[in-house]
């Protein structure tokens, strides 16, 4: 029996599959469809982060009408995007309204869209005493690379589901004020386990994250820290 998959989850079979085999046209297309798949299911910011990258990456091929389909999406135009300088361009492309800010962890972790993963409509006013970032699903590829999706990967495969809604359980919160960074996966059950990501979160400690048993006893709903010693995952009290 055939099963139809989710345009999302073809979309990412799709990008994982020419990210494998260097097919950047393949990957462009894929980024694009991928956005307007979670668009359509209300994962606005991750769509808008993906657009951007489908832009980026579609402008640097010359693929003209993949880049005019996703700057379409992101609400502007080919030719306005090319009447735009260089420097201004790259802001564009840079964004920022996929993330929210927040004074604190507790204010971050207390909001709707910390839950749902979905940006409110109205516009988010940045206090000046706002210091922690929230980016969640994809857009944490945004400051921590192709970890998040071998990660939400690996994750999907525990839980039983497919990447794309594992990594809508992803919320990476970055605070500028001392620097921590906190991965938080919001497993079955409503319970939050939170990795603590080391400054210098080097590849033992990604491999790690990644083979981690998020359903193991004294794993699930805990502080994970990372212990360079024993390249291990341990939990600590809060």
């Amino acid at each position: 029996m055939t099963v139809d998959l989710p345009p999302a989850d073809l979309a990412a079979a799709a990008l994982a599959g020419a990210s494998a085999t260097g097919d950047r046209r393949g990957e462009a297309q894929a980024l694009c469809d991928l956005a307007a798949a979670l668009m359509e299911v209300g994962r606005a910011s991750e769509g808008r982060y993906l657009f951007r990258r489908a832009v980026a990456l579609a402008e640097e091929l010359g693929e003209r009408e993949i880049e005019d389909v996703a700057l379409t999406s992101l609400g502007y135009s080919l030719a306005q995007f090319e009447g735009l300088g260089e420097r201004w361009r790259a802001v564009l492309l840079e964004g920022g309204d996929e993330t929210e800010h927040f004074p604190s962890l507790a204010a971050a972790r207390s909001g709707e869209s910390y839950r749902t993963g979905r940006r409110p409509d109205a516009a988010f006013r940045i206090s000046q005493s706002a210091a922690v970032v929230l980016a969640s699903g994809f857009v944490a590829v945004k400051f921590l690379g192709p970890f998040v999706e071998a990660f939400a990967t690996k994750l999907g495969e525990g839980l039983g589901e497919s990447a794309v809604a594992a990594a809508g359980r992803l919320r990476l919160l970055w605070d500028h004020g001392d620097g921590r960074r906190d991965l938080d996966v919001l497993t079955p059950g409503s319970q939050r386990t939170t990795l603590v990501l080391p400054e210098n979160f080097d590849d033992a400690a990604r491999l790690a994250a990644i083979d981690l048993d998020l359903g193991a006893e004294g794993v699930q709903g805990a502080e994970l820290h990372w212990d360079n010693a024993t390249g291990t995952w341990v939990p600590r009290s809060t």
